[in-house]
């Protein structure tokens, strides 16, 4: 080759550039670091070390106390035969309460027909009532000497999830885990290590909140189960679509059905959508000494990033949800979850399972393998709302 000379001092554009040392930074910049809080407070609470591929719990609840009418009845007469949705849930001696009305009865019979009941007990007159009213049980009173009343109890309820086989591989080839790289990892399967252990929690997560619940036998020795998430279970607390997000739906449509039974305080996971909507609410109202946002909740003590919204309905605990925001329509969605009533549950729990390929590759390959369910507790203690556009 010939010689090619250079006139003058050198400088960096006069220079062959295949000489210069690129000026790579240690670091390797990631997109979204974690994004799996749901999975992190879980695994912080303590998680069910199952024993089965199908996870059963049994739920319990209190003696129903509420009814409704079934049909109207008018002002006339001393006794009533009651036409009521539910008549097995009462029993001779129940005092009841027309809710519409305000009358209080004394329940003298009880048959698949409806119930017998004499009317207008204490300060309270015969009144006329349209169909569906309430009818709410208040208590029991009984003669003395009287023998037992009837003995009524409320069944348990068995639930179910599947533990589901979640698997996430990568991989170098041989001549790669030879290459010297840039970076802060010693190696590319290092790297890869770090990068889908991160996936493969996020896996978990979107399972957790929107798996489906399926065991599917179609292959004889070869059954597959998807775990059913929060949105599988929650049924009677769902409000949407919501629309604008004001207040006052938030904490009258919302927050007071989800808050009826379970704690008092509760997990809001949500789009940045419904989280600017709530802020934006909640400063507006910032004057009122029942509302407040307050930064650095208890909860961030387990290593997710909270707000906490106080009201009169409970305490809410806010995590953002970002992704989400990429999907028109999770982008106006939040899962509002008691805590105290859901676990994860490990089957196998996750595990780094090393140099999975085959023996003559002249490459690595590792996967991180987890068999994991969610138990979701009586799914009244929790919400889900969707649909909010601003």
């Amino acid at each position: 080759m010939p010689v090619t000379l250079v006139s003058g001092d050198l400088a960096t554009d006069i220079i062959n550039q295949s000489q210069r040392v690129i000026d790579m930074q240690d670091s390797i910049a990631e997109l979204e670091p974690n994004n799996a809080p749901f999975v992190t407070l879980l695994r912080r609470l303590g998680k069910y070390q199952a024993k089965s591929p199908k996870v059963e719990w049994l739920e319990d609840e209190s003696m129903p106390r509420f009814d409704t009418l079934s049909a109207t009845i008018t002002s006339a007469g001393t006794t009533v035969s009651l036409p009521v949705t539910n008549a097995a849930w009462f029993r001779v001696g129940d005092g009841i309460r027309i809710t519409e009305t305000n009358e209080f009865m004394e329940v003298t019979g009880v048959s698949a027909a409806g119930i017998g009941c004499n009317r207008a007990v204490g300060n309270t007159s015969a009144a006329s009532a349209t169909s569906a009213a309430g009818v709410y049980i208040v208590n029991n009173a009984n003669a003395e000497g009287a023998s037992l009343r009837t003995i009524k109890t409320v069944r348990l309820v068995n639930q179910s999830n599947f533990a589901q086989i979640i698997r996430t591989p990568f991989g170098v080839t041989g001549t790669e885990m030879a290459s010297q790289l840039y970076g802060q990892y010693s190696n590319d399967r290092v790297r890869l290590q770090h990068k889908y252990g991160l996936e493969h929690e996020r896996q978990i997560e979107a399972t957790f909140f929107y798996g489906a619940r399926k065991e599917d036998t179609t292959t004889a020795g070869a059954p597959k189960r998807w775990a059913g998430g929060a949105i599988e279970f929650i049924q009677t607390n769902t409000y949407g679509p919501a629309g604008t997000l004001t207040r006052a739906n938030f904490e009258n449509l919302f927050l007071r059905k989800s808050f009826r039974f379970g704690s008092d305080r509760k997990v809001l996971f949500a789009s940045p959508l419904v989280m600017q909507a709530i802020d934006g609410f909640a400063w507006n109202g910032g004057t009122s000494s029942t509302m407040r946002v307050i930064e650095n909740a208890p909860a961030s003590e387990y290593g997710v990033a909270v707000k906490t919204y106080v009201c009169s309905q409970g305490i809410v605990d806010i995590v953002m949800k970002r992704h989400w925001n990429d999907n028109l329509n999770l982008g106006g969605t939040a899962f509002l979850l008691d805590l105290d009533a859901i676990k994860m549950a490990t089957l196998r729990d996750t595990k780094l399972l090393l140099e999975r390929q085959a023996n003559d590759a002249d490459k690595i390959e590792d996967e991180y393998l987890s068999e994991v369910s969610l138990i979701f507790e009586h799914e009244r203690r929790h919400g889900y709302m969707f649909g909010v556009t601003g």
